[in-house]
């Protein structure tokens, strides 16, 4: 987690007392240290109870003072709480980083490290270019563990949103057929299919993305690129979560054009993505302008404004563009509209 600093602290860095930049720096390390945390099982081996480093190093089979030194730094930055030379986990870390906690996000870590470590320290060619080095969906398909990592890390978030979103969407009465595009590890529509038994679904989405899904006997897994490939027709309801960010505007005007296509006069589009906004403060408009640099870097993509989306919905040929925004989803929000009758 990051680290807050004392009002001393926060004075020396902006007053350039010390190099400001060093907390970034620091915070890569204790990023490295988290994703080293995950991979030696440390969460997991104190999801059972508190044990000293030195237990630790025993039964992991790891060094006592790398350890040490390790489980220091943890404690630092609030993965783990130390009393009496005794490591426990903190909420957070019993919430995300436990293997077989709902949103457990540990699988998902190799994703933000193989991110973090090669996509990230291409950033200056991608800003001069214009685009990614090597577009993330091609990475993901030549590369099954990552794709199955980061499908890991989407699929934990969406367990954690998609029964918000999923209450939010104003399914037609007399709907039966869904199609979730991109959909993956098909979360959402499992979750939509959970509240509304009448519904069956469709997703469409790149192999090896789909390996990732469980088997539903509502659910139709189709190989394939929404970009490409021919959607159907005859559906009440279109998922596109997690899409639009990675898509140009002209990607995206021909995208809805086909979705409004595919639905039935009277059918829902959900986009489920972040739109730029008005935020609380510093940090979270900041979180939102790496996330943008982080599409750019992946996927050519960017982060609209919902004014932006609502003029690409409305000239797709939907009505009444929406703005959701579900409650335990703040990563997700919802633009809504329908195809006109």
């Amino acid at each position: 987690m990051p680290l807050f600093p004392n009002p001393l602290e926060a004075a020396a860095f902006r007053l350039s007392v010390v190099p400001p930049m060093l907390a970034d720096y620091f915070g890569v390390l204790g990023f490295h240290a988290l994703i080293a945390g995950a991979r030696l099982g440390i969460f997991d081996a104190l999801a059972a109870r508190p044990q000293t480093a030195a237990h630790l190093s025993t039964t992991l089979g790891l060094d006592p003072r790398g350890t040490a030194a390790l489980m220091r730094a943890l404690a630092g930055l609030g993965y783990v709480r130390e009393r009496r030379g005794r490591y426990r986990l903190t909420r957070p870390s019993r919430a995300w980083l436990v293997t077989g906690a709902p949103a457990c996000l540990t699988e998902g870590l190799e994703f933000w490290a193989r991110n973090a470590a090669t996509y990230w320290t291409d950033l200056a060619t991608t800003v001069r270019d214009g685009k990614p080095a090597v577009p993330f969906y091609a990475a993901t398909e030549a590369d099954p563990e990552l794709s199955r990592s980061f499908q890991a890390w989407t699929a934990a978030l969406a367990r954690h949103q998609a029964p918000a979103a999923a209450a939010a969407i104003p399914v037609p009465r007399g709907a039966e057929q869904v199609l979730d595009l991109g959909g993956g590890h098909a979360v959402h529509s499992r979750t939509l299919l959970t509240r509304h038994p009448g519904l069956s679904a469709t997703v469409l989405d790149l192999p090896q993305a789909l390996a990732s899904a469980e088997a539903h006997p509502r659910i139709t897994l189709r190989a394939g690129s929404f970009l490409d490939d021919d959607l159907g027709t005859g559906y009440d309801v279109v998922l596109m979560f997690n899409i639009l960010h990675g898509l140009t505007d002209a990607e995206a005007a021909l995208l809805l054009a086909r979705v409004s296509a595919a639905l039935r006069p009277g059918g829902v589009v959900v986009i489920g993505d972040q739109f730029r906004g008005p935020a609380p403060g510093r940090a979270s408009r900041t979180l939102m302008d790496l996330l943008d640099l982080n599409y750019l870097i992946a996927l050519s993509g960017r982060i609209r404004t919902f004014s932006e989306v609502k003029k690409l919905l409305v000239t797709a040929g939907f009505s009444r563009p929406r703005h959701r925004r579900p409650l335990r989803s703040p990563a997700t929000e919802l633009a809504i509209a329908t195809k006109r009758v």
